[in-house]
């Protein structure tokens, strides 16, 4: 009940503000990037389109996930998980989350990051949700709230996700690049597991506008947190 209060008194303020556009659009990003294998991304070609799906996780959200290239750089890069039994960088996490079996791992496996415009999106189907570990106090925000109330999230220093509960045409988006992952054993990939995201993540925009955001980033001095999931 308190979390729902604060939540509903922090929209208030929002909506008091000029932070939302007296045309009813949040201050959203320009672009937003969606993840995926090369397998996958041929296989949306020939569709026209990317489809949504189930959240890997315990919420009910189905959608497209993304994320923007500030909050991911600053903080996602800069967010452990830490977990009885193991700690990984909530980034590396991410771009990493396709290798789940050894023989994966040692063959490698080619990743594609998407670039997809936030014009023309119903905003109406545009949800965010920060990087929060599960509570009962917390378990409704998780399954994602109104894009309208992105700052909520973005003044607490979150990593935020953004989930579009549409179909996205792939002749809207662009493919910024493609870098192959690729781990000698078990061991190497836990090791990448801890370290920034961001080295991966400059091979994907490399040559692009993305590529000077990530290296400004990658250059701060940005205080590092960490979600506790026990």
């Amino acid at each position: 009940m308190l979390a729902s209060g604060l939540y509903k008194l922090g929209r208030t303020i929002v909506k008091n503000s000029k932070i939302i556009k007296k045309t009813g659009k949040p201050d959203l990003p320009r672009y937003l990037y969606h993840m995926t294998t090369k397998q996958n991304y041929d296989s949306m070609l020939k569709s026209g389109k990317i489809y949504t799906s189930h959240d890997a996780g315990m919420s009910s959200l189905e959608g497209v996930f993304m994320f923007d290239m500030q909050n991911f750089s600053k903080r996602w890069a800069n967010t452990m998980i830490q977990t009885p039994n193991a700690k990984a960088n909530l980034g590396t996490a991410l771009l990493c989350k396709n290798i789940t079996e050894f023989k994966n791992m040692t063959k490698g496996i080619d990743i594609v990051l998407l670039k997809i415009p936030t014009k023309g999106m119903d905003i109406s189907k545009l949800k965010v949700r920060p990087q929060l570990a599960p509570t009962e106090l917390n378990a409704g925000i998780l399954n994602g709230d109104s894009a309208l109330y992105k700052s909520l999230y973005t003044r607490r220093k979150n990593a935020i996700e953004y989930i579009y509960e549409n179909n996205i045409d792939t002749s809207c988006l662009e493919k910024i690049g493609t870098a192959t992952l690729k781990f000698e054993s078990m061991d190497d990939l836990k090791k990448a597991a801890k370290s920034s995201p961001l080295d991966i993540l400059l091979k994907l925009v490399k040559g692009m506008p993305e590529e000077k955001c990530v290296n400004a980033f990658k250059n701060a001095d940005i205080k590092q947190q960490t979600i506790k999931i026990f």
